[in-house]
């Protein structure tokens, strides 16, 4: 799967259950979910595998790095198997943004952290640049995300180009947002 730009039917799918695709994703994941859980002595059935999310905070970079040191050290722990699902607001949406630029994200955890320090490390943004790039999007029709609105404005890190184009990407990886 690829990030591409949202399809512009303007339907909006209203309902009481889960989409197709993550239905598909739930069934195939708990198998895995299970595995870790049993690997931990932790009993369940496969009909009883439990909803394990993980959910990340708001606060800027320091929500953004809590949430990806959180994920790193899972990973570690082996434990990053037993989530099903990821979950954020304001800045640990920033994480996640760039880790949905990476298909497997989960299976590259450490490359992706590694892009990440890299941007936090380098040269912030002025504002003249970053408001010449908003204004390209803008007018370009390019999709961009509130999350890098913000990112500037708040902190001046370049998180431009990490919007998500689409949410195909997301689900290659181990955990489902």
């Amino acid at each position: 799967m690829s990030a591409s730009k949202p399809k512009e039917s303007g339907e909006v799918r209203i309902g009481h259950s889960l989409n197709k695709k993550e239905e598909e994703f739930v069934a195939r994941r708990r198998n895995t979910v299970l595995q870790c859980l049993q690997k931990f002595v932790i009993r369940c059935s496969q009909d009883a595998v439990p909803n394990i999310a993980l959910l990340g905070s708001g606060g800027g970079q320091r929500a953004m790095v809590g949430l990806l040191g959180s994920l790193v050290q899972l990973d570690k722990a082996g434990l990053l198997d037993c989530i099903l699902y990821l979950s954020g607001v304001s800045g640990s949406t920033w994480c996640m943004a760039s880790l949905y630029q990476e298909p497997d994200w989960s299976t590259k955890l450490e490359t992706v952290k590694d892009k990440i320090i890299r941007r936090l490390s380098g040269p912030g943004v002025r504002f003249t640049d970053a408001l010449a790039k908003l204004k390209k999007y803008y007018y370009g029709k390019d999709i961009f995300s509130m999350t890098d609105v913000w990112a500037m404005g708040e902190s001046g890190i370049p998180f431009f180009d990490s919007a998500i184009n689409g949410s195909e990407n997301c689900c290659s990886g181990r955990v489902y947002p």
